[in-house]
């Protein structure tokens, strides 16, 4: 009998024709094409599957490793979404959460017959609200930053509770988008000039010393394995800004760190694949701060320190419901943002 190959869709959405505006940003886009080819690149060395992709009609000098490349723009994007997910076994989404962005997009792909190699809508949504997310962390007795959800009426008198410094951030959003250190009361006004937080509800959260790092994980119907844990490189002010990672980081806390992100990784279901965790290490302990439900941008350096085919990974992962017996990982690589650019 002979058994076909799987025709799978792998969508990134700023450089793949969702993007909006006129014009498109340069940084995310970076990030985008880098964590694309490198998900490709897998695919096409794993060999187990036919692969479509799509590019943004502005972007049709860049080439891309895949069977199909599609070229689209924002008005044809939802559309031929939903026809090439008609017409593909699964589908493996990268996109933002923000905004409900991917969320709706594997709601899509489900309704049109495609399997997730990630999350499911439901999880992403639960995933992507930071302060439900804070909530689980709360009630499961793990350890994260004390954190208030308020609006701009609230915000002075929620900051004096908690402290200063803190940080402000949207409840939903990817990166360091939106994110910012407030030392004292002018900084809070300050921040709250800026139009994402005049008429929504927003986090406050105390601000903690210690190194931002990040976590890598596969995540079945059976279970969960930490990959990694890696260094995120962060400048620190009004807004944070992410200017890359080191995969992986080795520390005094690492068992600690990789205990607690597999813990965190069990209390959104529907989670799957390939998924992200922030965490902070603090001199006293380790503290979550958010779930990812997607590929991250660390998968640009783990792909190149690790003995296994993510891709391949990902698919067993979220059809099959099988982990990596062994992972190991050999070196390790650092990039800047600047440099994927």
């Amino acid at each position: 009998m002979t058994i076909s190959t799987p025709h799978v869709l792998v969508h990134e959405y700023v450089s793949g024709g969702g993007w909006l505006e006129p014009n498109l940003p340069n940084g995310l886009v970076a990030e985008g094409l880098a964590m694309l080819r490198g998900v490709l690149a897998d695919f096409r060395a794993w060999g187990g599957a036919r692969i479509t992709t799509t590019r943004d009609y502005r972007l049709t000098n860049v080439s891309l490793p895949a069977d199909h490349v599609i070229d689209l723009g924002p008005p044809d994007h939802y559309a031929v979404l939903e026809k090439l997910a008609g017409q593909c076994e699964a589908a493996l989404i990268i996109a933002p959460e923000s905004d409900g962005i991917l969320a709706s997009l594997s709601a899509l792909m489900v309704s049109n017959g495609a399997r997730l190699l990630g999350s499911s809508a439901g999880s992403v949504a639960a995933a992507a609200d930071k302060w439900a997310c804070h909530q689980l962390f709360c009630q499961a007795g793990l350890p994260t930053p004390e954190t208030d959800c308020v609006d701009a009426d609230g915000a002075r008198k929620a900051a004096s509770n908690i402290g200063f410094p803190l940080v402000i951030k949207p409840v939903d959003g990817v990166s360091c988008e939106g994110i910012g250190l407030v030392p004292d009361v002018p900084s809070l006004h300050a921040a709250l000039e800026k139009s994402r937080y005049a008429d929504r509800r927003f986090l406050l959260q105390r601000y903690i010393e210690g190194e931002h790092a990040s976590a890598c994980l596969l995540v079945s119907g059976s279970g969960n394995l930490c990959l990694s844990i890696n260094r995120q490189f962060i400048e620190i002010g009004l807004p944070f800004n992410y200017q890359g990672s080191e995969v992986p980081y080795i520390c005094d806390r690492h068992q600690e760190a990789v205990a607690l992100v597999e813990r965190a990784a069990t209390l959104v279901p529907g989670l799957k694949g390939y998924i992200g965790v922030d965490i902070l290490i603090a001199n006293e302990k380790c503290y979550l701060i958010e779930i990812n439900p997607r590929l991250t941008t660390s998968y640009i350096g783990l792909r190149s320190v690790v003995n296994v085919n993510l891709a391949q990974a990902i698919w067993e992962a979220s059809i099959r419901n099988i982990l990596p017996r062994k992972v190991t990982l050999k070196g390790r690589v650092a990039f800047r943002k600047e440099h994927l650019i």
